[in-house]
């Protein structure tokens, strides 16, 4: 095992900024592009660089970078299970941008008056007796909890309650302690947290919608050609590829095995699009209850249950029924 040199490290920060160029989605390229500069620079500016010289932590950073090179390439050949995982990561629906946008979700407000300052402080201490997780919290874990799509995308564990089951007697038939009533409520918070899909932002979303009903113009990504290509040394009977990997064979299946890649068209990226929708919660005021709704969108429309009414022919439809509903019998 030996130290990973500057010029792997550039070669290896340049073929990700590559593939993050081809992704077929423009809210994808953008992200996967800003996170994979960041994550260099988080090192590259750390004023602690001791840990720079441990090689069994650069083999483990490398490791990462190479996993994630080799999930951009994947998604970029059309494995969808590799291009839906790129599409939740840069939706906030998985990873780091989740938790920034839950945590933009859940930060309370700021208090604007002294009535209000003294009547935080008035609360309960989180976690402890009398502690209530934030309304918004609560709200949308209830709108997940109503969507059953959720559950069958599979894409986030799901709490199943509203508030924290604690018993009233442990297995001694004791009052339970305190310190065991705050545990509980301190893991169900967290449960629900990890849980949640937070909004996305309007600019996000908006594109998202454009791209599924096609008002945002969309074409696949065509890969550039290397400058003179690359020139192949000819091949002898004694290769290093011939040594390893024995003699050639024909057409297998092995390259199959993880999946099938597809042709990346507006029909296929349209799927991945309209799955990602379904896991985007639509915030809105409700004025008359006071309280925060949200809306989902559903994997396909429904079937319309009702018609367009043509008002020429709106008296045809009671037709032969009296004033209370009843069928006229007709006098012959």
């Amino acid at each position: 095992m030996t130290r990973v040199s500057p010029e792997q490290w550039r070669h290896l920060l340049r073929a990700l900024l590559r593939e993050c160029s081809y992704l077929p989605d423009p809210v994808a390229k953008v992200y996967m592009h800003s996170h994979t500069v960041q994550r260099f620079r988080r090192y590259r500016d750390d004023p602690d660089p001791t840990y720079k010289n441990d090689i069994l932590w650069q083999s483990r950073i490398r490791r990462s970078a190479l996993q994630k090179l080799s999930l951009l390439r994947r998604a970029n050949e059309g494995y969808s299970r590799p291009l839906q995982r790129v599409l939740l990561m840069s939706y906030g629906r998985t990873g780091k941008r989740r938790r920034e946008l839950l945590a933009t979700f859940i930060t309370p407000e700021v208090p604007t008056d002294t009535q209000a300052v003294t009547e935080l402080i008035k609360q309960p201490v989180m976690f402890e007796e009398g502690w209530e997780p934030p309304s918004i919290v609560v709200e949308l874990l209830r709108s997940q909890l109503k969507n059953p799509y959720l559950r069958q995308l599979d894409v986030r564990p799901l709490v199943k309650t509203l508030k924290p089951m604690i018993p009233e007697e442990n297995s001694w038939g004791r009052p339970v302690p305190d310190c065991r009533q705050r545990n509980i409520r301190k893991r169900w918070y967290h449960a629900a947290l990890e849980s949640l899909y937070p909004p996305l932002p309007d600019q996000d979303l908006s594109i998202l919608q454009g791209l599924l009903s096609g008002s945002i113009p969309w074409a696949p990504v065509k890969r550039r050609v290397p400058v003179g290509g690359r020139h192949k040394s000819p091949s002898t009977y004694l290769d290093v590829r011939f040594l390893v990997e024995g003699p050639a064979k024909g057409h297998t299946f092995r390259p199959l095995v993880n999946g099938r890649p597809h042709n990346i068209t507006r029909r296929f990226m349209k799927r991945l699009w309209q799955r990602i929708s379904c896991l985007v919660p639509r915030m809105m005021w409700d004025e008359t209850a006071k309280m925060h709704r949200f809306e989902w969108d559903s994997p396909k429309p429904g079937a319309g249950m009702a018609l367009p009414l043509v008002e020429d022919r709106a008296e045809d439809i009671f037709r032969g029924v009296d004033a209370q509903g009843k069928l006229i019998k007709l006098q012959h």
